[in-house]
């Protein structure tokens, strides 16, 4: 009976470790090369077969023997004084509890500002204007459109427009015109220097190269633009690799402005969306919500948590790389498709490169990628790292977006290219573009 067991369970530990490897073929979509969760369903197996194979050993068994049941009670009651002892020394420490599990209940009411679906994201008019209304939102954040853009203009087409030169800008919360005041941002910097061009701002804070192709499909047939301008930030990679509606922006009973994001990664990096309600209650404490069942519970403890963070510390060891490289190639894909998109609408696509602010002081990966990208599709682009300053352009981090002297140093610049353009009807002669 006792070789029949040890047999038993030396298979099922090859087995446990057999499935730890093959893992992959059953996750559709999950990452090749083996990570940290599989490793541990590995050696989980191979611990499980070892025991198994070296407790027919006599001297093993001997000392197994002579264990006796008032010696396993004692050790047990000492490992569980042990962990309790850790656990009130880690609260009384001020440690936090893993992915928000364990926390008391938040205001989860929550007015969303937001709506995304495909043809991108904006912002919900009523809403902003009720906030604004209120008070509880000012400056920047009230400038807002019906169709839901931050642009004090409607998005109809007016009567004059065919006479006159239409600009459209797209990208994040740098082109949105984040950490500028009213009027200073460089879009605004730009329709201030050349009031007879048209100037739509459809840029969304938060969001990647996905957004600018669904909001160019959306806009160009009504603005017909001459020329679009994209900014493009470092974090677009990243951000390329979410589904447009990947954040939601909203307001709680407080005031408050939280994002409420319905999608995260989960450890084999597969994308896996979050019901409304779980995301509005992690949303409410600012954590993403345990991947699964046993995470919330261990991550319910310190000492459980302990070991998530562990876990994650070691799973993020050449994560970064190779989330970086699958941003690429779908910020390559993103990217074709917005210059094709342009030309069939025959506007001119002037790509703007924006440093980060730690750039400014040293080569950057991420920068120099999006350099070869440009080259690579035959982008025109404006660099700006040799115009921006840290102490000047930026704000401090950990905000990092430009200050109003960036946004204006940076409107001038293409508002002298948006000159020439409008003289020639093309950017090659501003001496502030590339042209691959």
């Amino acid at each position: 009976m006792a070789n029949a067991i040890r047999i038993v369970l030396i298979c099922l530990g090859l087995a446990v470790a057999l499935f730890g490897i093959g893992i992959d073929s059953l996750l559709p979509g999950a990452s090749p090369g083996l990570n940290l969760p599989q490793l541990l369903i590995i050696f989980a197996g191979l611990g499980i077969s070892v025991f198994a194979y070296y407790a027919r050993l006599p001297a093993l068994r001997r000392r197994l023997d002579a264990f006796s049941r008032r010696s396993a009670i004692g050790a047990a009651l000492v490992t569980v004084i042990t962990l309790l002892a850790l656990e009130l020394l880690l609260a009384a420490l001020g440690m936090s509890v893993y992915s928000g599990s364990g926390q008391t209940p938040a205001d989860t009411h929550h007015k969303f500002l937001t709506l995304c679906d495909d043809a991108g994201c904006r912002y919900r008019y009523d809403a902003v204007r009720d906030w604004c209304a209120r008070e509880e939102l000012n400056g920047r954040y009230c400038i807002v459109n019906r169709q839901g853009y931050a642009d004090d203009e409607e998005f109809i087409a007016g009567a004059d427009y065919a006479q006159r030169t239409r600009v459209l800008t797209l990208g994040d919360s740098f082109t949105h015109g984040f950490s500028a005041e009213v009027g200073q941002s460089f879009v605004e910097t730009i329709e201030a220097r050349h009031p007879d061009i048209v100037v739509w701002n459809a840029a969304f804070s938060g969001t990647g190269t996905n957004q600018a192709v669904a909001s160019f499909e959306e806009l160009a047939p009504i603005l017909q633009p001459d020329l679009t301008i994209l900014g493009f930030y470092w974090n677009d990679f990243t951000d390329n690799l979410l589904p447009i509606s990947s954040r939601y922006e909203a307001v709680d009973r407080r005031g408050r402005r939280v994002y409420v994001r319905p999608f995260r990664f989960d450890a084999w990096e597969n994308l896996v969306a979050i019901d409304e309600a779980t995301a509005r209650y992690y949303a409410a404490h600012g954590v993403y919500p345990p991947a699964n069942e046993v995470e919330r519970i261990l991550g319910s403890a310190r000492l459980g948590t302990l070991l998530l963070r562990f876990r994650d510390s070691i799973a993020e060891i050449g994560l970064a790389e190779r989330r970086l490289a699958s941003g690429v190639e779908v910020t390559r894909l993103y990217l074709r498709q917005l210059r094709d998109l342009a030309s069939s609408h025959d506007s001119a696509l002037l790509v703007v490169l924006i440093p980060h602010i730690h750039e400014l002081s040293g080569e950057s990966e991420r920068y120099d990628l999006a350099l070869g990208l440009m080259e690579e599709l035959e982008l025109p682009y404006v660099p700006l790292e040799n115009i921006m300053t840290v102490d000047e352009d930026y704000v401090p981090v950990p905000d990092g977006h430009w200050s109003n002297s960036g946004h204006q140093k940076v409107g001038a610049l293409l508002s002298d290219c948006i000159q020439i353009f409008i003289a020639s009807g093309s950017l090659d002669d501003c001496v502030h573009v590339l042209m691959p």
